[in-house]
């Protein structure tokens, strides 16, 4: 059912985000033990209007910009990572169904414009993609479909089965109902532990022309043929510049999160021989550090932010360097998570203690592809010093 919520002011989107926190935040357990997220949780998110912030204004969305995008996200991640992970998601993938064609945006939203749209990008050795008339066909499994239940389609990727070529270029992405995929419970890990990342499997799937895009002319020049339906700069942005932009937000705002723990246990603390704990000088200097790597994530990220939402057509060296600042963005919030963690005690490492739910969930956020440093570095350095770069991807 369409929500009835209308936001278009962004003092009200990141209102509405933080009053969501007494809805998540006595679920966070229960979410991490189920190792997916809670109707009870997914609902009031999904009824706020929030998914919808870069659905096109057509389709009854919000049209907003990735600032808000990305404070929301920040928002929901201090309840849960988890949940932040999820949720940002949601709203990554529905500006994303903005670039297919006509047709596959109102099969997605006409009928149901609070749906929910997933994602896998990592098909299994073996997967396969052929091509028939009208479209395409596709079986094989594919892996780390966060959100996968609470989601009415999803799309995956695919090398393009038209062009032959070993470089991993030429990907297709493919829309796909739900209802046309197997999903296996397999999501037993250690971090982000409730986002119920779990495979999809198509077994003999059509998917139509219309639900089909190229990957690399979106990647490089931004063009899709849903920009020729919305005209908004919104959608005129690279989705290589702005992928993990949700994520990161993610992390940064889980980071805040534990911030808060940590800072409140220092505050209301006191050592073995009665002293108090917030007088200590080092653990001090451990504070401000830790609050101004955040800080300095959080600058570095809308720096980006201002990057991306220039309005022109980003270079190969300016994207690198976006994706350069995300990884970086990421690696300060693990450092200052580990600072937290490890001056915390032998207390923190309690089942039911929030920092280690934190600690470990940063840390899996962190470990996506898209935050490698060393993966994104190399190619920034390759253009710096002149020497051949290599594809972004």
């Amino acid at each position: 059912m369409a929500s009835t919520v209308q936001i278009y002011n962004p003092e009200h989107v990141i209102s509405t985000a933080q009053s969501l926190f007494a809805v998540i935040r006595p679920h966070v357990w229960e979410i991490d033990e189920e190792r997916k997220q809670l109707d009870e949780v997914m609902q009031p998110i999904i009824s706020s209007g929030l998914i919808r912030l870069l659905v096109p204004r057509r389709w009854g969305g919000h049209e907003m910009s990735w600032y808000e995008a990305s404070q929301t996200a920040m928002e929901i991640a201090k309840a849960c990572p988890s949940t932040g992970w999820c949720y940002s998601l949601l709203v990554l993938h529905n500006w994303m169904v903005a670039f297919w064609p006509e047709q596959a945006q109102a099969d997605v939203w006409h009928a149901t414009p609070d749906a929910c749209v997933a994602s896998s990008f990592n098909p299994a050795p073996g997967s396969s993609c052929e091509i028939t008339p009208g479209g395409y066909r596709l079986n094989g499994k594919w892996s780390f479909s966060s959100g996968i239940d609470h989601s009415d389609w999803v799309i995956v990727s695919h090398r393009d089965p038209a062009i032959q070529s070993e470089s991993g270029r030429h990907t297709l992405y493919f829309l796909v109902p739900k209802s046309d995929c197997t999903v296996h419970d397999v999501w037993h890990v250690v971090g982000m532990r409730g986002t119920g990342s779990n495979v999809v499997e198509l077994t003999n799937v059509f998917v139509p022309q219309h639900r089909v895009i190229a990957l690399e002319p979106w990647n490089e020049d931004a063009q899709a043929p849903g920009t020729l339906v919305n005209p908004s700069p919104l959608y005129k942005i690279q989705l290589s510049a702005v992928m993990p932009v949700t994520l990161l937000s993610v992390i940064i705002g889980a980071t805040v999160g534990a911030y808060e723990l940590w800072r409140d246990h220092i505050a209301n603390s006191r050592s073995r021989n009665g002293g108090i704990v917030a007088s200590s000088t080092s653990q001090q200097v451990r504070l401000t550090r830790v609050a101004k790597k955040i800080e300095a994530a959080k600058a570095l990220l809308e720096h980006s932010l201002q990057i991306v939402h220039r309005g022109e057509t980003l270079d190969y060296k300016t994207r690198v360097s976006l994706r350069c600042n995300y990884a970086y963005c990421a690696e300060l919030c693990t450092e200052a998570v580990e600072t937290m963690f490890m001056t915390s005690g032998a207390a923190a490492t309690a089942e039911r203690n929030l920092l280690q739910l934190f600690w470990r969930d940063i840390h899996a956020g962190a470990m996506h592809m898209a935050f490698n440093f060393e993966s994104v570095g190399t190619l920034y350095a390759q253009m710096e010093l002149g020497l051949p770069a290599e594809v972004l991807y």
